[in-house]
This record gives C-alpha cells, structure tokens and sequence, in this order.
C-alpha cells in the first residue's frame, strides 16, 4: 500500500536564484508542505544524480502530510539539454501541477554558480578563462531562462507556470510572497517574520580545501559530491566540508572587467529578449542585454 501523497507543486529552478529561501518561505504558510530534502530530483535519471530509479512510493513518501499545497524544489529539471524530458516525465506522474520558476540577473546567476563550483566541487579554472567554452557548460544552460521555459510550455499551459523574480522577492518581499499565496490558492494575506531574512545568501567567507582536493581518494570526493549522498546525510556532509576547509584558501568573487562583462550579457542576449517580450516585462532590475 502507498503511504503519502503526490506534489502538486514544483520550484523547478533557477539554481542560485533564490530557491532555497523560497522553498522555506513556503513551508512556513499553514497550508503548505514542502518536502524534507528540497531538492528531490525525482524526475532527473540516476546518472546525474536523481532518484527517477526510486520509484513512485519512494516520491509520494517525501509528502506525508495531506497539505492543500505540497511541494518541492529541484532546480535541475531546469537544464535542458543536458538534462532532457523533464517536462514530459512531470506530465505523466503529476498530470498539471503548478510550478514557480524564479529567475535572477542570468550573469549574477552564472557567477554565483561558479564560485559555489570552486567552494564545493574544487573548479580550478578561472571564469574568464571558459568564456570560449562557456555555451558547452551548465552555468550557461542554467540561465538560459527563456529557452529552459519554453520546454515547459511545451507541455503545461501557460497559467500554471508562475515566473518569480530573486530580486523583486529581496526588495518587497510581501508582495511577491502574496502574489505566490495567491498563484498557489491559499491564504494571500499570511506573513512570518521569516520572509526577511535570506537562506543558503553564502554571505559568510567561503573557502576551499587544498589538501582534501589533493589527498583524498577519488571515491570520497566523489560520494561528498553526490547529491544522493548529501540528502541522506546532509549534516554528515556539512560538518566533513567544514572540517576540510580549516585552514583553506578564501574564495573571491570574480571581477568582470568592462569587455567581460559585455561578452557574458552577449551570451544571454537573445534569451532576455524573449523572456521579456514572453512576460511583457522589461525586467528593470536586470543588466540591459540589449543589441544596441
């Protein structure tokens, strides 16, 4: 007999756009529950890192609780084409579910995810160095924004796809939480104290590990790498990244020179353009982008 219950909401991205906060704003509101573990990756194969093999009662486990709304978050069903069917495999277990998708500034987005790249999975290159390669990697598929929607609409209709801006939630943070309350249908006018502050912000000094990168097997480094592992022993997984950092090396964020700066915003050109011609929103918050 199955024990649990499907979601019926999806955060389906953007990585290092504010998921993580939204994911516990949401689960403070009475009528919400949002999984354990955000991000389940149910929908993602088993080589890169998801729990498809799992099964259906291992995913409706993770909802015990009959809640109006019941959730999750994984931002890679957003990194088509590296990981592809998403959409489709979605459709088919969960039917219309409806699903947020917040975005921030696609070159903030990148830089953000490299220096997480360099604190927990020891990349070594610099940014500027990968700019000729830069299209073949996921810190560019992952803000493609337009192009990872566009999937979507291929098989949901376009009202159960809310887009959520990262900026807009840190800047009035009542408001868009309403406006979710309201796309998700339950109570608009509940607030907590706890939508002003922000998680996972990495605000703190960030540091590597030389000697854990250089000396440890492959095969540890590899398993503290896994998100499979991380899920089941997250505080295990935290407090050994911790310990490997003592004594390591800062991690700076990149400084893009004027010339870089506009050859990132080249990148994304194109996908702003039709995110914003989509929405009817110029999105001022963001960088230009423009063609001029």
């Amino acid at each position: 007999m199955s024990v649990g219950y499907l979601p019926n909401l999806l955060i389906i991205g953007a990585g290092k756009a504010g998921t993580t906060s939204l994911h516990h704003y949401l689960s403070l509101h009475p009528e919400i529950f949002m999984s354990e573990f955000k991000e389940l990756c149910f929908f993602v194969p088993r080589e890169r890192y998801g729990r498809l093999h799992l099964g259906i009662d291992w995913y409706r486990a993770q909802f015990p609780k009959n809640a109006r709304v019941r959730g999750e978050s994984s931002p890679l069903y957003t990194l088509d084409p590296k990981i592809p069917d998403v959409p489709e495999r979605i459709a088919e277990v969960l039917g219309t579910p409806k699903m947020i998708y917040i975005l921030r500034d696609p070159v903030d987005r990148l830089v953000s995810h490299y220096v997480q790249s360099v604190e927990e999975f020891y990349q070594r290159e610099p940014l500027t160095e990968m700019l000729p390669r830069i299209e073949e990697t996921e810190y560019y598929h992952y803000s493609c924004y337009y192009r990872q929607l566009s999937r979507f609409l291929e098989v949901f209709p376009k009202g159960n796809i809310l887009v959520v801006f990262n900026e807009r939630l840190n800047a009035e943070p009542r408001k868009v939480m309403r406006q979710i309350f309201e796309f998700l249908e339950v109570d608009p006018d509940f607030w907590s104290p706890e939508f002003d502050a922000r998680h996972n912000s990495r605000k703190h000094t960030k540091y590597i590990a030389p000697w854990f990168d250089r000396y440890a097997p492959e095969f540890l480094k590899g398993q503290l790498r896994n998100p499979v592992l991380r899920s089941r022993a997250w505080k295990l997984y935290r407090l050994l990244h911790w310990f490997a950092r003592i004594g390591g090396e800062p991690v700076h964020k990149p400084r893009l020179s004027e010339v870089e700066n506009k050859r990132f915003q080249s990148l994304f050109r194109d996908d702003v353009a039709a995110l914003r011609n989509y929405l009817g929103d110029p999105i001022p918050e963001w960088r230009e982008y423009s063609h001029g």
